[in-house]
């Protein structure tokens, strides 16, 4: 008989700076997320302020990823690594991410 409920392999995000490419570093995937980990991002998500939620992110990537603080990072770049993270999140768990789920509602207002 076959399984009704299959559990997929969790698969971690990594990335690498452009100038030290290879040097990789890992975000866990959500599927690996503790409960107040998942209610974290979900904080993360629900921030309006984006100097609160530049702050959170920031946390966020250097409690997993900590020898970037040496590397200089400006708050827009982690920001972009926080959005490629979530881009692939997403994708695996929703079939598109909330971004582009956002981007379809507003276009629809028009």
């Amino acid at each position: 008989m076959a399984a009704t409920f299959t559990l997929k392999k969790r698969e971690d995000f990594t990335f690498a700076l452009e100038n030290e490419p290879d040097v990789i570093y890992t975000l866990p995937a959500l599927k690996g997320f503790s409960f107040e980990e998942a209610q974290e991002m979900s904080k993360i998500d629900d921030e309006e302020d984006l100097v609160k939620k530049g702050a959170m992110i920031r946390a966020f990537i250097l409690r997993y990823a900590p020898q970037l603080e040496a590397k200089d990072l400006s708050d827009m770049e982690y920001l972009e690594i926080f959005n490629a993270f979530a881009m692939s999140e997403g994708r695996k768990e929703l079939g598109e991410s909330k971004a582009s789920q956002t981007s379809s509602k507003n276009t629809a207002r028009r």
